[in-house]
């Protein structure tokens, strides 16, 4: 079992990259290898640490929204001619975001008390050729599904996207875990 703490959206920002010193000097990682292999254990959340091998995707394979964005990501790829490795995988990423927050969920659900409560900070991403991802609301979905209640989802504040011109949403998403797992 994993336990992770989750990106707070999917978007080209490699965390382990910005907080790699850090985790240097407070000891989570020996030499470059060690850091190489703890990515591998990570929450997709942008291009640069993909594998082959990645799975999680198949954790939301039936949920149609995911999927639905996914495929727009891609038709719009399409329409504007970008070819790089890194644009071609926005719609996998994508995925993985999704699905290893579900694997997320259900991890956590084998070791949470009933009744335990849980707080995400998330964020709208627009950054993969503007197509709009709501992520609170598909987050508090999943949950639903693998069983948490959704106490609620507040607005922590909007910030102004200068890629698409328009206003993304930063929320607190507040969950209960009441004991019984759907899986």
């Amino acid at each position: 079992m994993r336990l992770l703490h989750p990106p707070p959206y999917p978007n080209e920002k490699d965390y382990t990259r910005t907080t790699r010193l850090e985790s240097v000097v407070l000891g989570f990682y020996e030499d470059m290898h060690h850091l190489r292999l703890f990515k591998k254990m990570l929450l997709r959340s942008n291009t640069r640490g993909v594998y082959k091998s990645d799975r999680d995707d198949e954790w939301v394979a039936d949920f149609a929204e995911i999927q639905d964005i996914a495929e727009a990501i891609e038709a719009r790829r399409i329409e504007l001619g970008k070819t790089s490795g890194f644009e071609k995988l926005y719609p996998r990423v994508t995925k993985l975001y999704f699905g290893g927050m579900a694997r997320h969920f259900s991890d956590l659900s084998k070791v949470l008390k009933p009744g335990a409560k849980l707080a995400y900070v998330v964020g709208d991403q627009a950054s993969y050729l503007q197509v709009m991802i709501r992520t609170g609301k598909i987050l508090t979905e999943i949950a639903e599904r693998l069983g948490y209640k959704v106490e609620r989802i507040d607005l922590f504040r909007t910030r102004f996207a200068t890629a698409t011109q328009c206003e993304l949403r930063e929320e607190v998403v507040v969950l209960t875990w009441p004991g019984k797992s759907k899986l």
